[in-house]
């Protein structure tokens, strides 16, 4: 990966290794259907003060949704991360009792960026094969939606869009719906945080509104 300051590198560094913790969030709406919104640093705010949830929140609001939150910054499919505290998904999803919580309606699996930035590619699609059937096993009755791997600007290089095709091949074969979140590293100025690789609040209020709009009219 190759950024373009090292004043960059440092703080993306305290940002992945500073963004571990488990974050839950539940709406207290009494109706609707109830959503898990299990992923890295983006599904928990990074880049955000305080540090929230929104994207979750936001296109929870936007669908008339019960989210949970389940998000720990750095890990990913792959890789745990650079923190002894961080795990890789499925690990997280057999142990944190999130999936034993509730009886969810639609479930997101969120992640990717991790996997390009320090996991290894080559398994990713057997790693997101083993967490998607695991998944179906636990919650049988879910929707499950892919949300792809964020690009920030200044990151659409060779193991991003190796990452990208994987999980958006994968998803195919698994016949769930995908959501690409590939796109967004033409967008920097007034979408980013300062630095530079999460989004800031109004990059999350746009990412919200793009993924309530892929996810709306949807069986559930």
């Amino acid at each position: 990966m190759i950024l373009r300051r090292p004043a960059v590198a440092l703080a993306l560094a305290a940002a992945l290794l500073g963004g571990f913790g488990l974050m839950q969030q539940q709406s207290e709406a009494s109706s609707g259907p109830r959503a898990l919104f299990f992923g890295d640093s983006l599904f928990a705010g990074t880049g955000t003060s305080p540090k929230r949830p929104v994207l979750a929140t936001d296109t929870s609001r936007l669908l008339h949704w019960r989210p949970t939150v389940d998000a720990v910054g750095g890990t990913g499919y792959t890789t745990r991360g650079h923190n002894p505290k961080g795990r890789t998904y499925l690990y997280r999803l057999q142990h944190d009792g999130f999936l034993t919580r509730h009886r969810y309606q639609v479930i997101l699996l969120e992640g990717g960026t991790n996997d390009a930035l320090f996991g290894d590619l080559p398994a990713l699609s057997t790693r997101m094969t083993e967490v998607v059937g695991y998944v179906r096993e636990k919650q049988p009755q879910a929707r499950l939606v892919v949300v792809g791997g964020f690009t920030p600007a200044g990151h659409d290089n060779a193991r991003f869009r190796e990452m990208e095709r994987t999980l958006a091949a994968t998803a195919h074969e698994l016949s769930l719906q995908y959501v690409s979140q590939y796109r967004y590293h033409v967008l920097s100025k007034g979408f980013l945080f300062k630095d530079h690789f999460h989004p800031n609040r109004s990059g999350y209020r746009r990412m919200a509104n793009d993924l309530a709009t892929q996810l709306r009219g949807a069986k559930i």
